[in-house]
């Protein structure tokens, strides 16, 4: 039978309420109607259909056991609250028949029932997202590593780690564990900092105690992964560089690091004792991303854990700040938003620390990437010198984070530099995220820019104006033959917009920020809700050592050559769509504070 897509952990009242039929494919579709009811009803008052019962069947509390999904609906007979049409959409990703729930916003548990396919049932209720941050804490605390978790695993990595340079070994266990195996990437949980912290300071009150003690525990290892001289490491398990790869050429693939390594110490299981001789490496590679996240993230957490915890995060931070600054990087945009982003976090704990100077010409750098084209799509960043558009798996939105934190602060004197930054963006907002969302019937934002199209006889590119093409995905036919899932990018783009919606009193871009959530819980073409915590149907989650880890976050679709969404629905496991990941899990969380937080 058909799916009804909708968000599977339910409505706050006056939001969105969107529906979506998405036939099967052996659905003979030719015969449905263009406009299709839809009836909303109580839980438990369930709408008679005209399968005939039997004749000795006349009770009135079970309307029938068998085969209740059988034959059509009899609306006159049943308890409708409120009727609807879903109304067919013939689109680039398929035929879909659309609708909204108009107006109702009553709080209660209820179903939605068509001829065609149904919801499981949904909740409407204000406050609905504090089980999302619940979600978040509850996953991190699973995936800490070198503690017991009775139930899921003993004690584990006692003994992390030893530099990959020369063996010195390092006091570097604790910290999190990353999409379910047992590598401790610093570029793709140091983000997690940034969500905790929000959630310290406007998540649900009896949360926020969870959330300083979840940063203390990601510190114990943070704090170890930093040299005297004040190089911060790249990660711990990641093992080597995968064979025929070398650091000049694929060390980078679309902003993001994680695909070069081999895992060669990734899985490999310990014996928790330091010096034994089976320790896992520290890759001591310099990475200019990780260097000024940590700056950015100890600078940050700073401002909401105790003094004496704050005081040795700042000390880490400027240490780490006059490391990068002294030495230097290829100025991709990537690693130029992150160092503003450091400067702004770190001016705020102390003026002395940084020159106001560095921040405005850290600002210019940033603002000047960014494309205001009168034609086609703007506001998106281009990396250096116009080489290509910027795109990043992880930090799709990274470049605007410096900028909404200088609007957030509202620092006096700092007026010039904010109204710049407001411009940069409503215009990546309107004239990037929304102006091509317009593309599908999903809202669904772009993944990124392009300024060739690669192997464009066998992919579909957009035109974007300017001689330069968009898709909604990532391009599977790429030189790393790499078809990441792209939950990462559309929940960073929701913080963002959630952001700058609360920040700039726009509540339409809020508005669209939840859509995209909603997306990920279940509005989406394959009606799966990709939260494993909360939804009904879910696609079975990659987890390459701990199979049921509870409030994972899968990493979502990633898109056909042809530009259409795609995400594995079947029993079988393919890391590209279904594996679990901190980024989205922690995008996720940083959005809903931001969409309904507890603002105090």
């Amino acid at each position: 039978m058909s799916k009804l897509a909708y968000s599977q952990l339910g409505f706050r009242p006056g939001t969105h309420k969107s529906l979506t039929l998405a036939p099967d494919p052996g659905d003979d579709i030719k015969s449905w109607p263009d406009r299709i009811p839809f009836y909303l009803r109580s839980l438990f008052d369930r709408i008679p259909r005209e399968a005939p019962r039997h004749e000795l069947w006349n009770t009135s509390f079970f309307v029938w056991p068998f085969d209740i999904n059988k034959g059509r609906l009899l609306p006159n007979q049943g308890n409708v609250i409120q009727t609807g049409e879903l109304i067919r959409h013939d689109t680039a990703w398929g035929i879909f028949w659309h609708g909204e729930l108009a107006d109702f916003n009553e709080p209660g548990n209820y179903q939605v029932e068509t001829d065609y396919g149904s919801t499981f049932p949904f909740t409407i209720r204000p406050r609905l997202y504090d089980r999302l941050q619940y979600g978040y804490l509850n996953y991190l605390y699973h995936q800490r590593s070198g503690f017991e978790i009775p139930g899921v695993r003993s004690a584990t990595h006692l003994d992390d780690g030893v530099l990959d340079s020369d063996g010195t070994p390092i006091d570097a266990a604790g910290g999190w564990y990353d999409a379910g195996d047992y590598r401790k990437w610093m570029f793709l949980t140091l983000p997690n900092l940034q969500s905790l912290a929000t959630l310290a300071e406007r998540g649900h009150p009896g949360l926020r105690r969870k959330a300083i003690q979840e940063i203390a525990w990601g510190n114990r290892f943070y704090h170890a992964m930093i040299s005297p001289e004040g190089q911060v490491w790249e990660d711990l398990g990641g093992g080597a560089l995968k064979p025929g790869l070398t650091y000049e050429n694929d060390w980078w693939f679309e902003n993001h690091p994680g695909v070069n390594c081999d895992g060669s110490s990734d899985g490999r299981e310990t014996d928790n004792i330091p010096g034994s001789g089976d320790e896992r490496s520290i890759r001591t590679t310099y990475n200019p991303a990780v260097q000024f996240m940590f700056v950015r993230t100890q600078a940050r957490i700073a401002e909401v854990l105790p003094d004496d915890q704050a005081k040795t995060c700042r000390e880490l931070a400027t240490r780490a700040w006059q490391h990068g600054r002294q030495r230097g990087h290829d100025r991709r945009t990537l690693f130029v938003a992150n160092e503003c982003w450091a400067a702004i976090n770190l001016h705020v704990l102390d003026p002395g620390l940084v020159d106001r100077e560095d921040i405005v010409a850290l600002l210019e750098e940033l603002l000047s990437r960014q494309c205001r084209e009168a034609t086609g799509l703007a506001g998106y960043f281009m990396e250096r010198e116009n080489t290509d558009g910027f795109r990043c798996i992880a930090m799709s939105a990274e470049p605007l984070m410096p900028l909404l934190r200088l609007i957030e602060l509202q620092l006096p004197g700092w007026e010039a530099e904010i109204a710049r930054c407001r411009e940069a963006v409503q215009e990546y907002i309107e004239g990037f995220l929304l102006a091509d969302a317009q593309s599908n019937t999903w809202s669904y934002p772009p993944y990124g820019v392009f300024t060739k199209r690669i192997h464009p006889e066998h992919q579909a590119f957009r035109e974007a104006g300017g001689e330069r093409w968009v898709r909604s995905f990532l391009h599977p036919l790429n030189h790393q033959q790499c078809a990441h899932g792209c939950g990462g990018v559309l929940l960073h783009q929701a913080v963002a917009a959630a952001k700058a919606g609360e920040l700039l009193a726009r509540p339409d871009w809020r508005a669209a920020a939840e859509c995209w959530l909603q997306w990920t819980l279940g509005h989406n073409p394959a009606a799966m809700c990709l939260h494993h915590g909360v939804g009904f149907r879910c696609p079975t989650p990659f987890s390459a050592f701990e199979l049921r880890l509870p409030d994972t976050v899968a990493v979502g679709f990633n898109g056909r050559p042809d530009d259409t969404p795609y995400l594995e629905t079947s029993e079988l496991i393919e890391w590209c769509t279904q594996e679990i990941w901190d980024i989205p899990q922690a995008y996720l969380a940083e959005a809903v504070l931001w969409i309904d937080g507890y603002d105090e």
